[in-house]
């Protein structure tokens, strides 16, 4: 007789027959050995239960006598059988027992905007996703013993103003990758973040949010300008003493070419106590045209005084371009700080100076003030204000560069002036 052990079984209560197994009744519902299964009887059960039956009995079959010395007699045979079934089962039990998890989370963010300085005027709207992206994502992992691990994450953007996915309507358009992680490292494969657009996040003041975004004159480094890269097989490793690494590619998948459309990212990095600092490498072959390449190299760093924690960055670009935007050569600079203002506030400043090297000239400032307000662990308010000087006018289409916020990058109604003032919870 096959038996399955239920979650939830317990050893049997002092006074029970020697051998026997108590099971919790809401698990498992205890029938006669030769009832037949009924899946509609069964329906009840969470997930599958545990069936414990037989087929039906067959003509001059004997049943369950219900004389004393029959009963006791059969009570010893299932008693035989049933106590080796269960031992061998609590054996291999542990083989089976490795712990796993899933989570579900997300943020809903929603603001004001006041854009102004566009050429087509100004532009006041309720967005989505200001100070960081809405979304919703499931995230997990596996125990495979040893220190090891499987993981995944599928996470989307949603529009919150009006219900929409966002990137373009791909249903997990954020992130969507699974992979493994042990003592050796993590490796992940799927849709992810360019290794630039990490290092950013990780050195903007604004974390890449708010009208404050770096992403405003910096690219991300992807196809495009983007911070996010399909088909992508990326390998991470930290280590105790403060230094981490990532390596990643994504082939271009064009038949013929194994270099066309393909994405390769590098970055290392050291924390050490108050300070951090990365350097992150990307490139994107075919970018912005057929056979031309964009490359950029990232320099990063911060400090936490107490008082501030400041950050600066340096970026070499060649080839890569801020969506909207055509300027694809360039020296970038970034000097920013985070300053607490008292138990659960701080404020946020950022200057950026974009030097363009292309033969327009179209170099830009970027000036940026914000405040965030947390009113718990997972509701924020927030505020803040962006300019940009341009060198090239708004009518410009190479090199007018306009303020983006997390969830607005690329939008042509944008102008070289923006204010916004929201809340941001998280789940």
């Amino acid at each position: 007789m096959a038996v399955l052990l239920p979650v939830g079984w317990r050893p049997a209560a002092p006074g029970a027959v020697p051998g026997t197994v108590a099971v919790a009744a809401q698990d498992v519902r205890l029938r006669s050995l030769t009832a037949p299964c009924d899946p509609r009887r069964d329906a009840g059960f969470r997930g599958s239960p545990p069936t414990v039956c037989r087929p039906p009995p067959t003509p001059g079959r004997q049943r369950l006598s219900s004389s004393p010395v029959l009963i006791e007699g059969n009570v010893m045979k299932l008693r035989t059988r049933l106590l080796p079934a269960l031992l061998a089962t609590c054996a291999s039990a542990p083989l089976f027992a490795q712990t796993s998890s899933v989570t579900l989370f997300g943020i809903v963010d929603m603001g004001f905007l006041h854009d102004s300085g566009n050429a087509a005027g100004t532009n006041n709207k309720l967005n989505s996703g200001i100070m960081s992206g809405s979304r919703f994502g499931l995230m997990g992992s596996e125990d495979l013993g040893g220190g090891n691990k499987a993981i995944f994450m599928l996470e989307g953007g949603v529009n919150v103003d009006n219900g929409s996915s966002a990137q373009g309507g791909t249903l997990f358009g954020r992130q969507a990758w699974v992979g493994l992680e042990g003592s050796l490292g993590r490796l992940t494969l799927g849709r992810q973040y360019t290794t630039v657009a990490m290092a950013q996040v990780e050195f903007d003041p604004f974390s890449t949010g708010m009208t404050g975004t770096s992403a405003s004159l910096i690219s991300a480094g992807g196809q495009g300008g983007s911070n996010r890269a399909n088909n992508v097989a990326k390998y991470y490793l930290g280590h105790a003493s403060g230094f981490n690494g990532e390596l990643s590619y994504a082939p271009g998948e064009v038949a013929g070419s194994s270099s066309t459309n393909s994405q390769l990212g590098a970055s290392v990095g050291y924390t050490k106590g108050p300070f951090g600092m990365k350097i992150a490498y990307a490139k994107a072959n075919d970018a912005v045209a057929p056979g031309k390449d964009a490359k950029m190299t990232f320099i990063g760093a911060k400090y936490d005084f107490g008082v501030a924690t400041a950050f600066v960055n340096y970026v070499i670009n060649r080839g890569s371009i801020v969506p909207g935007t055509v300027n694809d050569k360039s020296e970038d600079l970034l000097l920013g700080a985070r300053i607490p203002a008292g138990a659960r506030g701080r404020v946020i400043v950022s200057f950026i100076n974009k030097n363009d090297r292309t033969a327009d000239n179209h170099d830009a400032r970027l000036y940026a003030i914000g405040y965030v307000y947390d009113l718990s662990k997972r509701t924020s308010l927030y505020t803040s204000y962006t300019y940009i000087d341009n060198k090239a006018p708004n009518t410009s289409p190479t090199g007018f560069y306009k303020v983006w916020n997390a969830n607005d990058v690329g939008n042509a109604l944008a102008g070289n002036r923006a204010f916004a003032i929201g809340i941001n919870h998280r789940f």
